[in-house]
């Protein structure tokens, strides 16, 4: 699959049901939202004989309160600009921003400044103060508030211990490492009790390790502080880890959204198929594409990749063909993933060319793609 079409449903196969819909209608989120964008766009004005540059169209996005939401694009598709629409270092050119149901679209910059008490914002650079410590450093922006020494001890102390520094608060950022950093980040930012934690490309400088660390991180912020989180980011793995909700961006547009588990499953895009193959797909082997032709005589097999999701991840499935199927039946490859402790993947399987399939799509919910035939 190149993400250009649906999977077959082949009719050999009996499988029910039709072709996946086009596109997907945005998911009904819950009625109270924390952050609303409603048909924003943002238009950057030509400058030195280059042309306007229309960096987000139409944006239709709710963060509901108390959830995780990802916003997923490559480079250039509009993450940044749409995150710093949400914290006021951009304006709109057209549609409004809502925050705990204010509209924020308009405000000056003494309003902003009073909007950004409740939210705070993790970078993908840290952005910390060489020559402040890292109490210092979280410190800083009640410093700015103008609270005294004691209620700062009082505001930071407790955030190093949630984020594993306490035994690092005299040291300087040059003496920690890159998670570190990014701990001291999001203590930073947590200092001023935000309701809203906007994360812009947080773990894209980090080893996969790290970066681990610091999603479960994110994660325990968000359940045990209540704080609602949107970030964007241009890994799959990211979204996967940590974001009840994606959104998918691409040229400025958000393409499809939903749960992180239906679009993961059930991706209507081509762009977001391509983000999902990284982790769901399950490869041909070279010696199986060697054989592969795209009809087949008598006894001949179909290879199939199937996709998955929940129950079917696990060992029923296979069970099952392998009961229906016998020696005719073989698995060459797969891969399993889960989200939120849901299974989720994809097999490449070789089946009788006129085997009967349709009431286990119907009931391990199923897709098909067909691959070609072997003899």
């Amino acid at each position: 699959m190149d993400g250009s079409s649906a999977p077959v449903r082949p009719a050999q196969l009996a499988v029910p049901g039709g072709e996946r819909p086009s596109a997907r209608a945005p998911s009904s989120a819950p009625a109270e939202a924390l952050l609303r964008f409603r048909g924003v766009a943002k238009i950057f004005p030509a400058r030195k004989g280059q042309a306007a540059v229309t960096a987000l169209s139409d944006i239709d996005l709710e963060v509901p309160r108390g959830a995780v939401v990802g916003v997923i694009g490559r480079s250039g598709a509009g993450k940044s600009t749409l995150i710093r629409l949400a914290n006021g270092l951009e304006r709109a050119s057209a549609g409004s921003v809502e925050i705990a149901g204010r509209d924020v679209t308009a405000l000056t910059e003494r309003g902003w400044r009073d909007a950004r008490r409740s939210i705070g914002m993790i970078f993908q650079h840290f952005n910390l103060l060489s020559s402040r410590s890292v109490f210092d450093n979280v410190a800083l922006p009640l410093e700015v508030a103008g609270l005294g020494r004691a209620a700062i001890e009082r505001r930071v102390a407790p955030l190093l211990d949630l984020v594993g520094l306490t035994d690092k608060r005299d040291r300087y950022p040059v003496e920690l490492s890159g998670g570190q950093k990014q701990r001291v980040g999001i203590a930073r930012a947590l200092a001023t009790e935000p309701e809203l934690l906007l994360c812009d490309e947080a773990t894209s400088a980090l080893d996969p390790e790290t970066t681990a660390s610091i999603l479960a991180l994110l994660r325990r912020v968000n359940r045990e502080l209540g704080v609602t989180i949107l970030l964007i980011t241009h890994e799959i793995p990211v979204i996967k880890e940590v974001c009840d909700r994606v959104a998918v961006i691409d040229q400025g547009r958000i393409v499809e959204q939903g749960a992180t588990f239906e679009v993961f499953t059930r991706p209507a895009q081509a762009t977001t198929a391509r983000f999902v193959e990284a982790v769901t797909r399950a490869e041909l082997s070279p010696q199986l594409a060697a054989r592969l032709a795209a009809s087949g005589g008598a006894g001949a097999r179909l290879v199939l990749r199937i996709g998955f999701s929940g129950s079917a991840g696990t060992a029923p499935l296979v069970v099952r063909l392998a009961e229906r199927f016998g020696s005719a039946f073989e698995v060459s490859g797969g891969r399993i993933d889960t989200v939120g402790g849901r299974p989720f993947g994809s097999l490449i399987a070789l089946v009788p060319a006129d085997g009967d399939l349709g009431d286990l799509v119907e009931e391990f919910d199923l897709t098909l793609e067909v691959l070609g035939h072997v003899a």
